[in-house]
């Protein structure tokens, strides 16, 4: 071989190293950020995170994620993108989609239609969502707008639902935990309120708000489930307040409501110990501060962490609206005549926009009517 040629072949070599390492480099650039992107996730999330990595994957029309009720034997779409519902699942597809489940392993067809022109489902990828443990999970990639599935692809994409897998097994069990938490923190406060029957079912009506609004605020999903956590604690700082004091049905001089405002306070002494959730004491000990700066500490604006001011207006709307011992509730608009009198003072202008907007939505009210009065 000429030495002209064998430079030519050398150089050829190098050329295909030089490009099977660059897509080397960008798979593993990509797998590197897909667990960064899903790591403290829901399972909702993570499962919209992979169809959007798999669409720059791959070209297809449709793409799907399914789990599996064993149970009820049925299959229950979890995210898509393109033309797909639940009643497309015809038995040939859904034996499929159960049987790659099962064994754990991808299955790849460019003609699951048989060249039926009626068939919709022209092309189709399979992949089984896998964790560390079976995983009733399975995604659907249909319809290819540019030939086979190539086995690159189908590598990267297994690999990728394998991650996912594992990140999902990991929220299932932190849902289940956060679950019982939940369930054993609401059984505490039903214990503590049924010592009052003024205060029964406060708790859950001022998180019900609470979350409306932060939800309405675009709060993530972790962020929605830390404020559910603060909402339901709220008001546990109220074990140490004299139960004549919570039951007095005359007005409360300065020294009785002096022992009420001391509630923010022990209820965050009392959650000191939760040295993991710092964002729980604090939203706790600041729940009562004015936006304004007027409150009990003094702290203002966003130096009061969010979670405390959507708890602030929630809790006060509450409040408003529901008897006590020493006074008849107010309407529903006088409470939101109050709150918006507050705004920018009590309370932060922001999150009184957000609770205005989800009660107009949630009573099909326009927001200029709960300016003058409508009836409730």
């Amino acid at each position: 071989m000429k030495e002209s040629e064998r430079l030519k072949a050398l150089k050829e070599d190098l050329q295909s190293t030089v490009e099977a390492l660059s897509e080397t480099y960008e798979e593993l650039s990509l797998i590197y950020r897909f667990t960064e992107e899903i790591e403290g996730l829901s399972v909702n999330e993570i499962c919209g995170v992979l169809l959007d990595e798999v669409a720059k994957v791959v070209n297809a029309e449709t793409a799907c994620i399914l789990f599996y009720d064993e149970k009820n034997k049925s299959l229950k779409t979890n995210a898509f993108y393109g033309l797909w519902s639940d009643s497309l699942i015809e038995e040939r597809l859904k034996t499929l989609l159960i049987d790659t489940i099962t064994k754990r392993k991808p299955y790849a067809s460019c003609q699951y239609g048989n060249g039926d022109k009626e068939e919709w489902m022209r092309s189709v990828l399979v992949v089984p969502i896998k964790g560390k443990k079976s995983i009733p999970a399975v995604l659907v990639v249909a319809n290819k707008t540019d030939g086979e599935f190539l086995s690159g692809e189908v590598k990267l994409i297994t690999t990728l639902c394998s991650l996912a897998g594992l990140f999902i097994e990991n929220a299932l069990l932190s849902e289940q935990l956060q679950n019982f938490l939940l369930s054993s923190i609401r059984a505490f406060v039903k214990v503590l309120e049924s010592t009052s029957k003024w205060t029964a079912g406060h708790t859950e009506r001022v998180t019900d708000i609470a979350v409306h609004i932060g939800m309405t605020m675009g709060l993530s999903h972790h962020q929605l489930e830390t404020l559910k956590i603060c909402a339901l604690l709220h008001d546990i700082g109220k074990i140490a307040v004299p139960k004549d004091i919570l039951d007095k049905e005359d007005k409360l001089d300065f020294f009785e409501w002096d022992e009420i405002r001391k509630h923010p306070q022990i209820g965050a002494d009392i959650l000191a110990e939760l040295t993991d959730y710092p964002e729980i004491t604090e939203c706790i000990r600041y729940h009562h501060e004015y936006y304004n700066g007027d409150g009990l500490l003094g702290l203002r604006g966003d130096d009061i962490p969010l979670t405390a001011r959507i708890i602030a207006v929630a809790d006060a709307f509450d409040a408003m609206t529901s008897d006590r011992p020493y006074r008849k509730r107010l309407s529903v608009f006088e409470a939101i005549k109050e709150i918006r009198k507050q705004r920018g003072k009590q309370f932060d202008p922001q999150v009184v926009d957000a609770f205005l907007k989800w009660f107009g939505s949630a009573h099909s009210v326009q927001l200029s009517d709960l300016e003058f009065g409508p009836k409730f």
